[in-house]
């Protein structure tokens, strides 16, 4: 992303009123939005009330939608004839700016739509990151994140539009060739892979052999004390020898007594044990 000198966003000054719902234009039309979906909407506004919108006076006595246009079909298909409203004065760029904000912060959206909004307001309106990330309210790592995924290889960005991809299996896709990155994105999507394991499989393929078995021995290693330690925590609570034979997944442990004394403590032990709470 180009850096930039920071922006602000437009003073968001605005009056209150009781506006038509005739007298509000909308940039999409009713028909763009499925019927049983605002249908829904609108039953749900029936029982927790009507929200307020956000409007833009552009002429006086003309007013345009400025966000939220999937709820103000659903109050037209209720039947309403007036919304309270926000009203603002913005500039065109500035009610786009605005616009853009709102569906970032209010919007169910997919993570390539949030993409595709971030990048707008950087590259067309000149906001940074950290620009973006205070407008919207998310922190900057996840608008980087999310931006990141427009680097990815056109196919790539295709399966997690359509849902097949999530777009966490995708951000582990970013340093891998573009070449590649298809390949393993199908992988992915065929062995159903956690985005855990497709950490896993992209840091395998990135990393030389000498060093992944470098990480494993030392990996080993470390395990390998852990159990010296909890071996040692034994002995000292057992107050004899204890041995163990295996590994951090599978052994045995041997615990040695040498009179009935030794047997005697063990016991007591395992009554303390018992009977914890």
């Amino acid at each position: 992303m180009k850096k930039t000198k920071r922006r602000k966003m437009p003073a968001l000054n605005f009056d209150m009123r009781t506006i038509p719902v005739s007298m509000i234009e909308t940039r999409y039309a009713e028909t763009d939005f499925d019927r049983k979906e605002l249908k829904t909407r609108s039953a749900y506004m029936m029982l927790n009330g009507i929200p307020v919108f956000s409007v833009n006076e552009v002429t006086e006595g003309k007013f345009v939608l400025l966000a939220a246009e999937r709820d103000f079909f659903a109050v037209k298909f209720l039947g309403e004839r007036t919304v309270e409203a926000r009203v603002y004065a913005f500039t065109e760029e500035n009610a786009e700016i605005f616009t853009l904000c709102e569906k970032l912060k209010t919007e169910k959206l997919g993570a390539m739509e949030e993409a595709y909004l971030m990048r707008r307001l950087n590259e067309e309106f000149d906001f940074t990151q950290d620009d973006i990330s205070a407008l919207i309210g998310k922190s900057r790592p996840a608008v980087a994140n999310t931006l990141r995924l427009l680097t990815l290889q056109p196919e790539v960005v295709g399966l997690v539009e359509s849902g097949k991809l999530s777009a966490g299996h995708a951000r582990t896709l970013v340093k891998v060739p573009k070449e590649k990155q298809l390949a393993f994105a199908e992988e992915a999507i065929k062995r159903e892979y956690t985005v855990r394991e497709m950490e896993r499989a992209v840091k395998a393929f990135l990393t030389p052999p000498e060093i992944l078995q470098k990480e494993k021995e030392a990996k080993a290693q470390a395990k390998g004390e852990e159990l010296k330690a909890f071996v040692e925590r034994m002995r000292g609570v057992f107050r004899t020898k204890v041995t163990l034979i295996g590994n951090d997944k599978k052994g045995r442990i041997y615990i040695d007594y040498y009179s009935p004394e030794d047997l005697f403590r063990f016991e007591e032990l395992l009554d303390m044990i018992e009977n914890y709470k």
